[in-house]
């Protein structure tokens, strides 16, 4: 191989083709290769699915939103989970953000519960607390 030749870590993948067939199968191995790189396809960890969980101190209850939507569903934090695997759909080990509704008691205990529960679930973390959408 030399230090020119692109394709030949390619030939690997493509050993019982002939000879005049590789470059074909080359071609193939390189674009899927470059569609992963590329993040073609469904991703679990981008922010267009990620939740938006929000503690709701007066009303004692959370927000979940998606950042595509123009506003949230207000649900027992106990909820939390369910809603956000079974009503949005999103994949598990997807990330979400986690804060407070302004002007609100933020309840530290509750907001870490619902954090746990959400790791449990196999969501990843991105930042948080926040006060605000």
């Amino acid at each position: 191989m030399t230090s020119h030749d692109l394709s030949a870590p390619f030939t690997r993948w493509c050993p019982a083709v002939p000879a005049d067939s590789r470059a074909v199968c080359r071609s193939a191995a390189f674009l899927m290769m470059l569609m992963t790189l590329m993040g073609w396809g469904k991703s679990t960890g981008g922010t267009e699915s990620a939740p938006i969980v929000k503690y709701d101190g007066k009303r004692r209850k959370c927000v979940v939103v998606l950042p595509t939507e123009a506003q949230g569903s207000v649900i027992a934090c106990d909820d939390v989970v369910a809603f956000v695997k079974d009503e949005l759909r999103v994949p598990g080990n997807s990330i979400y953000d986690l804060g407070t509704i302004p002007e609100s008691d933020p309840h530290p205990v509750e907001i870490a519960r619902v954090r746990a529960s959400l790791d449990g679930a196999g969501y990843r973390f991105i930042g948080g607390p926040h006060k605000g959408f």
